[in-house]
């Protein structure tokens, strides 16, 4: 009798380990993985670049201008004599514009790193393409280094009228300047600036 119980348990306990290894050899369901995380820490837009701690976002935007009658600034066509246009001159004019940024953060001991490029292609009535780098710039532990916009822009009615009586003939927000600068934040909304530009040729 204890033969044949043993005999028993023996078959049982080899069942038991074929089913068991039957079991682990079939596919087991992976959990998903999350290639792209999103970053909330910078605000709408942002992801980690997988495997590091920096956050990123890609941007951009496309604009087409078409005219007729007009020059490409979308004033009215004129000879060059000042007078009206005629058949000699064309009625048509477009210009296209494309731009890609990159704006990349990621958290240091004296605070956040930030660098930021924008690369412009205008294309304008001829066929002419113009590359242009408006933004290519770092920020960090209040530092500011490269091309931007100027911290010392002054609101200009256009680009002939300003606030500075001709001192200053335009902005730089459309194609920024290069320059470095130091901010001193002093809370509630108020931030003292020093830094230096790139003389203007205007």
């Amino acid at each position: 009798m204890k033969m044949v119980k043993s005999l028993l348990l023996g078959s049982a306990a080899g069942v038991v380990a074929v089913a068991g290894a039957q079991a682990a050899d079939l596919p087991v369901k992976a959990k998903p993985v999350e290639y792209v995380k999103i970053c909330s820490l910078y605000g709408d837009g942002f992801y980690y670049i997988p495997g590091t701690e920096t956050c990123v976002r890609i941007g951009a935007s496309a604009q087409a201008d078409y005219y007729y009658g007009a020059s490409g600034n979308g004033h009215i066509l004129f000879d060059g004599a000042g007078g009206a246009h005629d058949r000699t001159t064309s009625e048509h004019s477009m210009k296209g514009r494309g731009d890609i940024g990159l704006d990349s953060r990621a958290q240091t001991a004296y605070g956040t790193l930030r660098s930021v490029v924008v690369l412009r292609m205008d294309n304008l009535d001829g066929g002419t393409v113009t590359p242009n780098v408006p933004r290519a710039f770092i920020q960090w532990a209040g530092f500011s280094f490269g091309r931007m916009q100027s911290f010392s822009d002054l609101f200009s009615l256009n680009d002939t009228y300003s606030l500075q009586q001709m001192q200053t003939n335009s902005d730089t927000g459309a194609n920024g300047t290069n320059q470095i600068a130091y901010t001193w934040d002093l809370g509630n909304g108020m931030v003292v600036v020093v830094g230096a530009d790139e003389r203007k040729n205007n």
